[in-house]
């Protein structure tokens, strides 16, 4: 995972073109703001905790399978699965110095076909690099399973860690043959595996009982979980409540790189921003992100109640009837 030791480091003011100098899209400052340094939230840091104490026992259990995770929820599942496997990959280089062939944390999406073990063992295939493809008579391709130079791959490169995103893209019909799949990785190679997707509690709980989940009646919420879950949820901001939003926003403010931005400014406009982004992390971070290139092209740099309202989003937009 080349994420893993992906620094973004916010640039010095003092490096940067003077106030006043138009600047280009490419500009260093509109590059860093288009992305900005990851923001954790209450949800993220639980669930950074809870599978930092779930990883640990697993690697230390020298018989049967590793306990499973998975997580659910609203738009930032993403972050925390690739923040979590950055973390125990980091933990892990603590321990042994990394090499080229040492790959402990193998990161897939779901792959629009499902139907067999081929199709399953190609995105692990192109995770490692391999081509899976047979020549037939130079003109057409079709490609081969792989799932054992997978298992060979992973087993060599000492992988133990599998982080499955996607996997609400995995229908009704493809829930025992993907299940299959996975618990036969779990069985030859003894890795731990997390499961990240919306509605991936019950897709999960199901595939791993062979159950449809049209066939299960009743909410999720009626389902018990027979593994950890961590959930990611919008941010609320209400009275007793305040102190995650703002610690959020605070960090946010931090990050910025803008000649007029005084410190504490995000942290001033917190109703307005929680009633623009409901408490959603990506929805936040879009619309901060966006304001502050739009600060930077129009020379006001700062992020203002007038600039966020020209921006558009998604949730609730400055016109939406609220009643």
């Amino acid at each position: 995972m080349d994420f893993v030791h992906r620094k973004l480091e916010p640039p010095d003011l003092q490096d940067c073109a003077p106030q006043g100098t138009k600047v280009t899209d490419t500009d260093p400052r509109m590059i860093y703001h288009g992305e900005m340094i990851p923001v954790g939230t209450p949800d993220v840091a639980q669930g950074l905790k809870d599978a930092r104490r779930a990883l640990r026992t697993n690697r230390f259990r020298p018989t049967g399978r590793r306990k499973s995770m998975i997580i659910d929820g609203c738009a930032g599942k993403t972050t925390l699965l690739l923040q979590i496997g950055r973390a125990y990959q980091g933990l892990l280089e603590t321990e042994r110095r990394p090499d080229s062939e040492w790959t402990p944390v193998v990161y897939i999406n779901v792959p629009p076909r499902r139907e067999s073990n081929l199709d399953w063992s190609l995105p692990f295939a192109d995770f490692f690099g391999m081509d899976h493809t047979i020549n037939i008579d130079k003109r057409t391709y079709r490609s081969t399973d792989m799932t054992e130079p997978v298992a060979h791959a992973m087993r060599e490169s000492r992988t133990s860690l599998i982080l499955i995103d996607g996997i609400d893209r995995i229908h009704d019909s493809e829930l025992t043959t993907a299940f299959d799949y996975f618990d036969c990785l779990q069985d030859r190679l003894r890795v731990s595996v997390i499961y990240c997707g919306r509605g991936a509690i019950d897709i999960v709980n199901e595939g791993l009982h062979n159950r449809r989940r049209s066939d299960r009646p009743g909410a999720s919420e009626q389902f018990r979980s027979s593994l950890p879950v961590m959930w990611i949820r919008p941010i609320p901001f209400q009275k007793g409540q305040e102190e995650g939003w703002r610690t959020v926003l605070q960090s946010y403010d931090d990050n910025l790189r803008l000649y007029n931005h005084q410190p504490g400014a995000l942290l001033e406009l917190d109703e307005e921003l929680h009633e623009r982004t409901r408490g959603y992390m990506d929805t936040l971070d879009q619309l901060i992100c966006q304001t502050a290139q739009q600060a930077i092209e129009d020379e006001t740099e700062a992020i203002t109640k007038e600039a966020l309202d020209d921006m558009r989003v998604g949730r609730n937009e400055p016109d939406d009837d609220w009643a």
